[in-house]
């Protein structure tokens, strides 16, 4: 019995190791289907599993059917990227794109391998009732008051929906994390973003460094359900990016993330061994923090830890896990304080309008 079998073909399939002949027995193509579904990486898997296993048949056709609908959804996100980014530009607002649809074209090199649920772009937060006012002039779908409200006091973006049919989601940010939780500075990013093509469109992205940082805070802040696809943009960036780790470092103790660093490269690690060059391994957490990861420690190679979702504990796990003491105490104290306004009516101060 291989245990963790379908994991292992995953992980093999994407590039960690060479999966034995004999370990497929115990494979059940259901089962691994619906596990790389749920991991997003059924477009990376189908492109090496009708060359790399047996019995590809079992598998083949549900993972080519994924990677049609993968293709076609992007091709209609990237048509309302397009379409917005021609709006924006009418009216002199710039952007930078983020996440996911940032990769296509650098780590992707083909857009179905890469699949994304909406088209995330980062502005300056003072662009935002500029960029409200022009998609709304064109009928874009925009967030009711009280819901612009809570997140603009609350977050740090915006969800609008496109008018095209069928429509999709732009999420506009103004900062990469939670201002209680970081310290990102967000004219930084934009200032050493970096030209990119995607099918032929020129846009700017993060530069290399700055987008391993949102890459890794990302994937740690989503800690109680983690997808494999989020490790694997890391793992393509950390092999194919040009990546200065000394800087790298200095930008995670200034933004105050070296835990998310900690937690994420050390994921990539469990799940690629090897994968990591000797100057990523300086990130690690505390043995305190250790310690706490390990006990929830799972054998599943490709979780970093037992799921945790629905855990009344999840959050507290997740802050003293991933952030710093006064951070946490900070996030708690806005927090509540948001939460006491909201309940009384009383209109609380979005953090940006605060004086320092």
């Amino acid at each position: 019995m291989n245990p963790f079998a379908n994991e292992r073909l995953m992980l093999s399939l994407l590039g960690r190791d060479a999966f034995s002949g004999d370990g497929f027995a115990d494979v059940q193509p259901g089962v691994f289907v619906e596990l790389c579904r749920r991991h997003r990486v059924s477009s990376l898997v189908y492109q090496r599993a009708d060359k790399a296993i047996s019995r590809g048949e079992e598998i083949l056709p549900d993972l080519r059917e994924t990677t049609r609908k993968t293709l076609v959804d992007n091709l209609i996100l990237l048509k309302a990227l397009r379409d917005t980014a021609a709006v924006l530009s009418e009216e002199g607002i710039g952007f930078v794109l983020l996440k996911g649809v940032s990769l296509l074209g650098f780590l992707y090199p083909e857009i179905q391998l890469r699949p994304m649920t909406d088209v995330d772009l980062l502005i300056r937060e003072k662009d935002w009732p500029k960029v409200a006012d022009t998609l709304r002039s064109r009928d874009y779908r925009m967030p009711p008051e009280a819901e612009e409200r809570y997140y603009g006091e609350t977050w740090y973006h915006q969800l609008v929906e496109t008018p095209a049919a069928p429509s999709t989601h732009l999420e506009f940010h103004w900062n990469l994390e939670s201002v209680e939780r970081s310290r990102i500075d967000p004219e930084e990013l934009i200032r050493d973003a970096v030209p990119c093509t995607i099918e032929g469109e020129a846009f700017l992205r993060l530069c290399d460094d700055h987008l391993l940082l949102h890459l890794a805070v990302h994937l740690a802040h989503h800690y109680a359900s983690p997808t494999l696809l989020w490790v694997e943009d890391l793992r393509r960036l950390v092999t194919k990016g040009v990546l200065d780790w000394d800087r790298i470092a200095e930008t995670a103790k200034a933004w105050g993330v070296e835990n998310c660093m900690a937690y994420s490269l050390g994921y990539l690690e469990r799940a690629f061994p090897g994968t990591l060059p000797p100057a990523a391994r300086r990130f690690r957490l505390s043995p305190a923090r250790s310690l706490i990861l390990g006990a929830f420690r799972s054998e599943n190679p490709i979780l970093p830890h037992r799921p945790l979702e629905g855990r009344p504990l999840r959050h507290a796990v997740s802050m003293i896990l991933l952030d710093r003491w006064r951070d946490v105490g900070r996030y708690v104290a806005v927090h509540s304080t948001l939460r006491t306004a909201r309940a009384t009516g009383v209109r609380s101060t979005p953090w940006s309008e605060k004086k320092p």
